[in-house]
C-alpha cells in the first residue's frame, strides 16, 4: 500500500477487469532519466508547524481524504467521515468547516476528493451519485457540477473520484456505467477535461471494463487506474502516471494535448508476505461496498511503480514510487523523486521521522509544505469495516504539517 492513501481514491462503486487504456493521440517529447539522480540523495531538514487531531485535541478528524494549501497559509483538509472540509490557519487553529451531509445546496455524502478553483471555490466530489458540490471560501452555497458526455440521450451516471481545477472549468476522472441485464455492468475509466458545468469537452484518458456478477472477482491491476497519480498546476497543465507498473508521467497542456512525457529507470521489488496481504485487505474494503462479494481477489507480485505525485509551485515534479526504498538514509521513512521543471530526475529527498510509509498518508502542497496523516490506511479499512493493524473504530487521526527546509 502506498503511503499517498491510494484507498481515497477508491470509492465504493469501483468496479472493473482491465481491458484496455488509451491516451490522447499526440507526439510529446520524452525526457529519459536514469536511475540516479543528478544531485544525489538528500535527507530534508523538516520543521514542525502544527499538529492537529489526536486523543488530546478538541478538533476531531473522522478521515483525511485530500489535504491542499488554501489563500494566505490557510490549509484545507477534507474530511469524507465527516462529509464536511476543515479550514485550518497557518499555525492550525481551526478557522471554519465548509460543507456538510445532506443532498441539498453545499451539502455532500461522503466525498472522496475536493480542489480549489481559481476564484477560491471548494469543489467536494461525491463518489455516488456522483457529483461536485461547490461552496464559497465562506461556506455559501455555489451550485454543483455532474459529470456528462454533452451527447443528445446520453446519460449521467457516473462514480467521481478525482477532480483538479482548471482554467476552462475543471479535469474530473471518475467512472461511467450501463447495465446490459442485472448480472453485467458495462464501464469506462474517464480522465477528461470539462467546463464548469461538468461536461466533457476533451477525453485525456479511457479505460474499458464489464463486470459479470455471476463471476465476480476483484484484482489489483484491474481496479486501477490514474486516480492517486495525478496533479496540476494553475495554468492548466496536467500531470498524470497513467500505467500502474511503469515509472512514466505524461504531462498535458493546458488544451489537453501531451507535451512531454518523463520516466527514470526503476523496478519494483517484489512484495513481502506483509505487503500482499496489506493488498488484500484494500481489495477486501473495496469489495464490501458491492452488492455481491467478490468471489476471488488478485493482488500484484509487485507495489505499484509510482503512487502517488504532486507538483509544487515552482514547476517541480514529485514523485512517491510504491516501494518503501530500503536503501534509504537511516531515520528516514520515505524518499521522494524531484524531478526540475524541465523534467530531468534532479534529487531524491530523504523525509526524517518515525511515519510509516504503508500505515500513513503523504501529501505535497503547492507552496512545498508538507501533511502527514498518521493511521490513513487503518482510518480507511476501518471506513469500509476491515479489520487494520491496528484498534481504529473510535480513535483519531492526527494531522502533521511540515515545513521543508532547504
Amino acid at each position: 500500500m502506498p503511503i499517498l492513501n491510494l484507498s481515497r481514491r477508491l470509492a465504493p462503486a469501483l468496479i472493473l477487469a482491465l481491458l484496455s487504456t488509451t491516451a490522447a493521440a499526440a507526439t510529446p517529447d520524452v525526457v529519459q532519466n536514469g536511475a540516479k539522480p543528478a544531485k544525489g540523495v538528500r535527507t530534508a531538514k523538516l520543521t514542525e508547524l502544527w499538529t492537529r487531531g489526536g486523543d488530546s485535541d478538541d478538533v476531531f478528524f473522522g478521515a483525511a481524504t485530500q489535504v491542499h494549501a488554501g489563500p494566505g497559509g490557510q490549509v484545507l483538509v477534507l474530511d469524507s467521515r465527516l462529509s464536511e472540509v476543515k479550514v485550518l490557519a497557518p499555525d492550525g487553529e481551526l478557522v471554519r468547516t465548509l460543507g456538510r451531509e445532506g443532498d441539498g445546496p453545499g451539502e455532500v455524502r461522503r466525498p472522496g476528493d475536493m480542489f480549489i478553483a481559481g476564484d477560491g471555490t471548494v469543489c467536494m466530489l461525491q463518489g455516488f451519485p456522483g457529483r461536485v458540490v461547490k461552496v464559497k471560501a465562506d461556506g455559501t452555497p455555489a451550485g454543483e457540477a455532474k459529470y456528462g458526455t454533452g451527447q443528445p440521450g446520453a446519460g449521467q451516471f457516473a462514480v467521481m473520484l478525482r477532480g483538479l481545477p482548471h482554467p476552462g472549468g475543471m479535469v474530473l476522472a471518475g467512472i461511467t456505467m450501463s447495465f446490459g441485464s442485472s448480472a453485467v455492468s458495462d464501464q469506462e475509466y474517464f480522465l477528461s477535461l470539462c467546463g464548469p458545468d461538468g461536461t466533457r469537452q476533451k477525453q485525456l484518458l479511457t479505460k474499458q471494463s464489464r463486470v459479470d456478477y455471476a463471476d465476480f472477482a476483484l484484482d489489483e491491476l484491474g481496479l486501477d487506474f490514474v486516480w492517486q497519480r495525478l496533479a496540476g498546476l494553475p495554468d492548466g497543465r496536467l500531470y498524470a502516471a497513467p500505467e500502474r507498473n511503469e515509472y512514466r508521467v505524461t504531462v498535458y497542456g493546458p488544451d489537453g494535448q501531451p507535451v512531454r512525457e518523463i520516466t527514470r529507470a526503476y523496478q519494483s521489488p517484489p512484495r513481502n508476505a506483509a505487503q500482499k496481504e496489506q493488498a488484500r485487505l484494500i481489495l477486501e474494503a473495496i469489495g464490501a461496498n458491492y452488492p455481491t462479494r467478490p468471489k476471488r481477489l488478485s493482488v500484484e507480485p509487485t507495489a505499484p511503480a509510482v503512487a502517488g505525485i504532486w507538483v509544487t509551485d515552482d514547476g517541480r515534479l514529485w514523485v512517491l514510487t510504491g516501494d518503501e526504498q530500503p536503501g534509504r538514509p537511516k531515520g528516514t521513512w520515505c524518499m521522494l523523486d524531484v524531478f526540475a521543471p524541465d523534467g530531468t530526475f534532479e534529487q531524491q529527498v530523504a523525509l526524517p521521522g518515525s511515519h510509516d510509509q504503508q500505515q500513513d498518508a503523504l501529501f505535497v502542497l503547492r507552496d512545498g509544505r508538507l501533511v502527514v496523516v498518521t493511521g490513513a490506511l487503518d482510518s480507511f479499512l476501518s471506513q469500509q469495516a476491515v479489520a487494520g493493524d491496528g484498534e481504529v473504530e473510535g480513535a483519531d487521526l492526527e494531522i502533521r504539517c511540515y515545513r521543508l527546509e532547504s
